[in-house]
């Protein structure tokens, strides 16, 4: 074999190599891919699930839907990322009043990790809660179990989407966790006091699926929650390293009598 044979060869040789390794490289970031992508959804199911079973068996009446969300506040933004649903362990306490602060469950990210989306509980607390109404109350209230060690905290993700709010003055805010719940009451609580204050009549509330007698109808609390979720690990042709958040979406209903 002469010289030029060998130096040919060498250079297939290398070609075959560098090829080989780029596709074995390829193959090693797409399987990390879908492996995060799939640890993601898996998490994602577990945590809608756990949110609807929530819902779905809660207590509601005509002073508590049930399920109410309180939405922070701050640089102009609205941040409705806490979920309270009253779901005592057994029977309530009061079933045709307001719920205790021992019978809630709260959904909500970790204010000092906002990348963990927690479930927390205040066992000790048997307060009754504010009405639905007095929303500055309720901001207290949950603004200060999230900060205190007295309620019992269960971490349903810790892959979250976070990312600092920045406020019109270009004040930093602190981080927030990607994580968004609404509610819709039908008839709407609007269209419930304009019928007690006699401007509404009972036939023409807007009953979910027409559900209605001449003394009690059926009320319906449309419970929506999103959230983003980012992959332990995601790599995409050309953006190696950067993580892209997956959104997940879920709904739940509650249903009770409203009376006339």
């Amino acid at each position: 074999m002469t010289l030029l044979e060998l130096l040919i060869a060498m250079s297939i040789m290398v070609m075959v190599v560098g090829a080989m390794g780029a596709l074995a490289k390829g193959i090693q970031q797409s399987y990390q891919y879908t492996e995060g992508y799939g640890a993601a959804t898996q998490s994602a199911r577990v945590v809608l699930e756990r949110i609807g079973r929530t819902v779905r068996g809660a207590t509601a009446n005509e002073q508590f839907p049930g399920a109410i969300v309180v939405a922070d506040e701050a640089g102009g933004w609205r941040f409705p990322e806490v979920l309270v649903v009253w779901h005592p362990g057994g029977d309530a306490a009061r079933p045709d009043g307001l719920p205790r602060f021992n019978e809630l469950v709260i959904y909500c990210p970790n204010l000092s990790m906002p990348d963990q989306l927690i479930e927390l509980t205040v066992p000790g607390d048997s307060r009754e809660v504010p009405p639905v109404e007095n929303t500055a109350a309720w901001r207290a209230e949950i603004d200060s179990i999230r900060r205190s060690w007295s309620g019992r905290s269960v971490t349903l993700t810790k892959q979250l989407r976070s990312c600092p709010v920045s406020a019109a003055s270009s004040v930093s805010l602190h981080a927030r966790g990607a994580v968004r719940f609404e509610t819709r009451l039908r008839p709407s609580q609007a269209e419930w006091d304009a019928y007690k204050a006699g401007d509404t009549a009972w036939d023409d509330l807007a009953w979910v699926q027409g559900i209605c007698g001449s003394q009690t109808g059926l009320r319906q609390v449309w419970v929506r929650y999103e959230l983003q979720l980012l992959p332990e690990i995601s790599m995409i042709a050309g953006d190696e390293g950067i993580a892209r958040p997956i959104p997940f979406f879920g709904s739940e209903c509650i249903y009770y009598e409203m009376h006339r």
